[in-house]
C-alpha cells in the first residue's frame, strides 16, 4: 500500500514536482509522500488534503 495524498500548493506558491520540474497545479495532484513533500509541507509551501472518495454511480432499479 502506498501513501498517496492530494498535494496542493499553498496560496501564492509555485512548487515544482521533482524529476519532471513541472509546476504543481493549483487543484493539486495525488502524489506518493516522501521526504521532499514532507519538507515542503513543513516549510509551508504545500498543503496535504485527504482525497475524497469518488461518488459511485448507483444503478437504476
Amino acid at each position: 500500500m502506498t501513501n498517496r495524498i492530494l498535494v496542493t500548493p499553498a496560496p501564492g506558491r509555485l512548487v515544482r514536482i521533482p524529476g519532471t520540474y513541472q509546476r504543481l497545479p493549483e487543484k493539486g495532484l495525488p502524489l506518493e509522500i516522501d521526504s521532499y513533500w514532507i519538507r515542503k509541507e513543513s516549510a509551508g509551501d504545500v498543503l496535504f488534503t485527504k482525497e475524497q472518495d469518488k461518488p459511485t454511480k448507483k444503478e437504476g432499479k
